[in-house]
């Protein structure tokens, strides 16, 4: 059966309850028709398949998940500090405090963002503008040399 990329967009993945029904998910994912936008939905069904796959089997928490999640995101998108995700919807509500999140977020990341910035420096040129940020940021590390570490830790929820 063929399926729109909407349709795609709009199925739930399911909840194989054995590694033989998600191996055959996966297939009929890979086995297609597929064009440009609907090969991004099969990747992302068998993905998620097998990401509840493995944690029901595992017998996973909900927080467990979470960090699994956030895991995948920094694994597949190659992300090497620190990040956040920002839900639009929050926007809506005043008590989520959106500007304040990220405000805050980017005074925790300060320390990470001085000593990359300083890294760059050392490795040469960019346009002067860029320059000229990198020696902001690497100077908030060296007017206060006792911030903690900015070393990323391996666990994406701390």
């Amino acid at each position: 059966m063929e399926r729109t990329e909407k349709q795609m967009r709009d199925e739930k993945a399911p909840w194989p309850k054995t590694i033989e029904e998600l191996t055959a998910y996966i297939q009929s994912q890979v086995e297609g028709p597929h064009d440009y936008g609907t090969c991004v939905y099969a990747m992302s069904l068998a993905a998620t398949a097998a990401f509840q796959f493995v944690a029901s089997t595992l017998g996973t928490t909900g927080f467990q998940a979470s960090c699994a999640d956030l895991d995948i995101l920094r694994r597949t998108r190659l992300l090497d500090g620190p990040f956040m995700i920002i839900k639009a919807e929050d926007a809506l509500y005043p008590q989520y405090d959106l500007r304040g999140k990220l405000e805050e977020a980017l005074e925790s990341w300060r320390p990470w963002l001085s000593d990359e910035a300083a890294k760059k420096l050392a490795n040469g040129p960019a346009h002067p503008n860029v320059m000229a940020h990198w020696r902001e940021l690497a100077k908030a590390r060296s007017e206060n040399p006792d911030a903690d570490s900015a070393e990323i830790p391996s666990d994406p929820m701390r």
